[in-house]
């Protein structure tokens, strides 16, 4: 059976995410390729609302500007060298970059997770 659920602040009413998650953000690594062909790479700190939004143009083949989704941390070419990665660790201790698949604040992938009813929790 499944069951209505409406979201509510006690004493406030409805829910605005945006304003609840304001603060929020993640750091993600991108990578890929710039105007003149160079690989590059992008430490790019992303807010929870500017997620969807790039999670949507990375999907697509156009080009577009990273700052448009974002603030860029550090950017440069080829892949980020070992001081850049040292100070990202540093700066952002809940960043965890793991065999090419990013995680932040997180050791193990979520698939190894299992899954219980809500009210298990």
């Amino acid at each position: 059976m499944s069951t209505k659920w409406s979201a509510e602040v006690l004493n406030n009413g409805a829910v605005d995410f945006d304003d609840l998650f304001k603060d929020q953000f993640a750091i993600i690594l991108l990578r890929g390729k710039n105007a003149f062909n160079d690989f590059v790479y992008c430490y790019v700190k992303v807010s929870i609302k500017q997620m969807k939004e790039l999670n949507t143009v990375l999907k697509g083949d156009q080009k577009f500007n990273v700052s448009d989704y974002g603030t860029v941390i550090a950017a440069g070419k080829g892949e980020p060298p070992p001081d850049i990665k040292a100070e990202i660790a540093v700066a952002f201790p809940g960043f965890v970059e793991n065999s090419g698949t990013i995680h932040r604040g997180a050791n193990a992938p979520l698939e190894n997770m299992e899954k219980k009813n809500w009210d298990e929790y």
